[in-house]
């Protein structure tokens, strides 16, 4: 398949986690035509969970990939994280990880330790954040029951966390919003939603796939949570305080970057 001819979705291309881990996160700077969107994103999960505020017996990941990053600043707060996602390849990857197998994204953590000043060192954190992953589980947001035949089937969590999925997952708005219902299902009431992702993007590579993105705007975005029966708490927007990027580049499209908090209705 040509990269530059045809886009594709993760349901037809199986993902590669160690080219994506290597093209994205191997430095907290990311890559430099994308400005500081991976900053971005770190430094809001340091902002959403350091005060404590956001905590629960049951934490998920949807959509992890083989980055586990997403629940670092979580994990201190939750007895027990579930990371998901749709590609085997990124499960069993996750699998590794947790098993203490595989070791990476080692910038990437320091830089989350360094920004809560934590007295334990990244080692410790890790430990257990580990420890704390009970369920590493398949996972899709395009079905009524994303979890569905899983050890967590059933279960209803305290919190969701989620970066750089549901646009891709989804083929349409229409579709988008259907995700946002399922993942609202598997969150309790007055449970938090911690939610990042990119705007008016229409793909992004992996290697050499392109793979598919909705286009979504920020105002669309909040259209359709507060639709969907969320209390926007906060929406930070890429380009109001960091380096811009460039319109479109060789990895993606995107115009934008958001970093959400939201809550669900207590009704």
């Amino acid at each position: 398949m040509s990269a530059d001819t045809e886009l594709t979705s993760h349901k037809e291309v199986a993902f590669d986690p160690d080219t994506y881990v290597s093209m994205y996160y191997s430095t907290v700077a990311g890559e430099v035509e994308e400005g500081e969107m991976l900053k971005f994103f770190l430094d809001g999960l340091n902002d959403a969970f350091k005060s404590g505020a956001i905590t629960g017996a049951k934490l998920l990941d949807i959509g992890t990939g083989p980055t586990p990053h997403t629940t670092f600043c979580a994990a201190p707060w939750f007895d027990e994280i579930t990371l998901s996602d749709f590609s085997q390849k990124n499960l069993e990857f996750l699998q590794k990880w947790k098993n203490g197998e595989v070791s990476h994204m080692g910038p990437i953590f320091e830089y989350l330790a360094q920004l809560d000043n934590t007295r334990s060192c990244v080692e410790e954190r890790l430990d257990e954040l580990r420890k704390k992953t009970k369920n590493v589980v398949h996972c899709d947001v395009t079905q009524s029951n994303p979890v569905s035949s899983t050890p967590v089937d059933g279960v209803v969590f305290d919190a969701i966390t989620s970066s750089l999925c549901l646009e891709v997952a989804s083929t349409t708005l229409e579709d988008y919003v259907k995700s946002v219902r399922n993942l609202s299902a598997l969150l309790k009431p007055g449970g938090h939603l911690v939610l990042s992702g990119v705007l008016e993007c229409t793909f992004y590579r992996v290697g050499n796939v392109k793979f598919k993105n909705i286009h979504i705007t920020k105002d669309q975005l909040q259209d359709i949570y507060k639709k969907e029966g969320f209390e926007i708490l906060s929406l930070k927007d890429l380009n109001e305080n960091y380096a811009p990027h460039m319109d479109e580049t060789y990895y993606s499209d995107f115009k934008n970057a958001f970093f959400m908090v939201a809550k669900k209705a207590e009704h």
